[in-house]
Order: C-alpha cells, then sequence, then structure tokens
C-alpha cells in the first residue's frame, strides 16, 4: 500500500580518512559515504514502488553520523527528533535499513527511540542491490571494512607510537614540552591512534602510558 514516509540514514565516523562529519543535506551525505548513499537508495527504490508496492511519498530525509568510530550510541535521540518536525501534523512513517537483522551494525537507540516517538517504523532489509554500476552487498561491505579498519587503525596506532617515542627523546624536559611535541608531530604528518591531530593534553596523556617499544 502506499504511505508516508521520512527517510532515516545513519552512518559511523572513520577519523583515519577524515570522515568525521556528514553534510545535513541527504543528498550530499550520500556523495561522500558509501553506507548512507546505499541506505538511501534502498530507501527510494521502496518508495517509488520498485518492490512491487503502490507509490509513496517521502516528506524528507535525515543523514545521521554518530560520535563513536566502532558503535551506535544514544547520540540518535537528538536525530531523531526531527522526524516530529518534517512530519508535522501528518502521519508518517521512518524507513530505516535494519542491518542487525543480517550484519554487525546494529542500533538498538534507534528502535528503542522511534517507539517512544510513537512513530512507525519500516525496517528494510539490508540486501544487496546495484549502487554506482557495481553490485554492494552490505553484509560483505561492512565485513570488509571491519577488516581494513582494524589493519589500518594497528598501523596508525603503531606509527603514532613511533612518532611519540622519537619526538619525546628529541624534546627536553621542561616548560612547553607538550606544545613542542604536538607542534613537531603535527607538522611531521604523524597522527594521533585515532587518526587526528596532537594537542598538548593529548601528548601528555599517551605519554604516560605509552606501551614499552617491542625489541622484536
Amino acid at each position: 500500500m502506499s504511505g508516508t514516509y521520512i527517510g532515516f540514514y545513519w552512518t559511523l565516523p572513520v577519523p583515519r580518512i577524515g570522515l568525521r562529519h556528514l553534510p545535513r543535506d541527504a543528498a550530499a551525505a550520500a556523495a561522500v559515504s558509501t553506507t548512507i548513499r546505499y541506505q538511501r537508495a534502498l530507501t527510494h527504490r521502496y518508495v517509488t514502488g520498485l518492490e512491487g508496492r503502490l507509490e509513496g511519498r517521502l516528506l524528507g530525509e535525515i543523514a545521521f553520523m554518530d560520535i563513536r568510530p566502532d558503535r551506535a550510541t544514544s547520540a540518535v535521540h537528538e536525530a531523531l527528533e526531527q522526524v516530529q518536525s518534517i512530519a508535522g501534523d501528518r502521519r508518517a512513517a521512518v524507513i530505516h535499513v535494519a542491518f542487525n537483522e543480517r550484519s554487525w551494525r546494529d542500533n538498538p537507540y534507534l528502535v528503542e527511540h522511534l517507539r517512544r516517538l510513537d512513530v512507525e517504523r519500516v525496517p528494510l532489509s539490508p540486501d544487496p542491490i546495484d549502487l554506482d554500476g557495481e553490485r554492494l552487498d552490505p553484509i560483505r561491505h561492512f565485513s570488509e571494512w571491519r577488516e581494513q579498519e582494524t589493519a589500518a587503525m594497528s598501523a596508525l596506532r603503531l606509527g603514532a607510537y613511533a612518532g611519540l617515542r622519537a619526538a619525546l627523546a628529541a624534546c627536553p624536559e621542561g616548560e612547553g614540552r607538550w606544545r613542542t611535541i604536538a607542534d613537531r608531530l603535527n607538522a611531521e604528518g604523524t597522527s594521533t591512534v585515532r587518526g587526528s591531530r596532537w594537542t598538548p593534553e593529548n601528548i601528555r596523556k599517551l605519554a604516560g602510558r605509552l606501551p614499552k617499544e617491542s625489541k622484536g
């Protein structure tokens, strides 16, 4: 049957490649995030009736990036408050891809808060679709992404430790040492273990718990 809908698309940040924020516009967000682009395409297929339903109406779309790179958090609640402002006095169901049905990317906060708002939801199965001229299987995509991310984060962590050890050895004790080290590492292009820039504060914290260098 036809209906009135709001599309809700979410993803996680990837600090190591600089993906820490999303544009507010869903189309712009889809241009920078494969995950958002996939969810948006699947939602449009559902609403326009490509799955055998009568055509529905998409009132609006919400693109949301969580605050943690490794898990969903309750920060989604704030994003979901937009649902009511978009719907106004109309009754609209929220369409979202139910990744938890077949993959590791679960978001219980999303389901919980929609229930509290008394908003109907339409959970779409995360099925493979053609996207950008290629077949995208989100389960395989997330699995490969997680493997790549684990390897990349390990390399990033080792690089951060090595860079910090070298900077600590080169910069003597004294006032302003943490700032000097942070400026040095940032100038060298050495990132923190999360892929961000160094500050005197995170230098101080990590220096005090820097793992001993392995001798092989």
